[in-house]
């Protein structure tokens, strides 16, 4: 039985786990801003859930890294049309250097049936008598009696879970309105662990800081 039990904690422990796999392309302009980026206000468009912890991944990687956030949409609520020097004149008062706006794409989470683990135990007990006979060298042996079994079991689904996530984003320059940069790039994940919005928003936002300041153009990390 112990056996039975190992064997089946190995397998769904080999089926729910996984691991996340993140891809990044970034494109810089030639010519750079004229001082680092240290201020920028990020606007979001993601299904669901996934957009608020996006834009909250969004301020925890620019506080690791030495820049301010600010959701977009709190200085612009979309509650109506901005016009664009409104616009110039909302990100200037709020000291923004630069607008980054991710766009993603997500099938959420995926659970496809990977087999069933099936666990059981048998028990019983066996009463009977026997006579035996012995002629010479050899011995005739008769046994009757009653056997009585009992097996319990139990059968449980294993389902493999996986998730893809892609995320296109852009650098605008507040000042000038100018594309500085832009990415795309997409978060694999698989295993029950790895499939959250946590980890998928985390993962693309690293990605994309990443390669800004590879590109030198967000501020040296103090």
């Amino acid at each position: 039985m112990r056996g039975v039990l190992n064997i089946a904690a190995l397998i769904t422990s080999l089926v729910v786990s996984g691991c996340v796999t993140t891809s990044m392309q970034g494109y810089a302009d030639r010519q750079l801003p004229s001082k680092p980026i240290r201020h920028i206000a990020a606007l979001v468009s993601a299904p669901g859930a996934l957009g608020p912890q996006i834009q909250t991944s969004v301020n925890e990687e620019a506080q690791k890294r030495g820049v301010a956030s600010q959701d977009a949409l709190i200085i612009f609520p979309p509650t109506r049309n901005y016009s664009n020097d409104e616009i110039r004149r909302g990100l200037a008062q709020n000291g923004i250097d630069a607008v980054l706006t991710i766009q993603v794409g997500d099938t959420g989470v995926i659970s496809q049936y990977a087999g069933t683990i099936f666990q059981s135990h048998t028990s019983g007990t066996f009463t009977g008598t026997g006579t035996a006979t012995t002629f010479g060298n050899s011995t005739n042996i008769s046994i009757g009696g009653v056997s009585q079994q009992s097996t319990f079991g139990s059968a449980t689904p294993i389902y493999r879970h996986s998730r893809r996530t892609e995320f296109h984003a852009r650098l605008i320059e507040a000042s000038s309105g100018r594309t500085l940069w832009i990415g795309n790039g997409q978060v694999s994940a698989s295993g029950r662990l790895f499939v959250g919005d946590r980890t998928s928003a985390s993962s693309s936002i690293s990605a994309i800081f990443d390669d800004l300041q590879q590109k030198q153009i967000l501020s040296p990390t103090s």
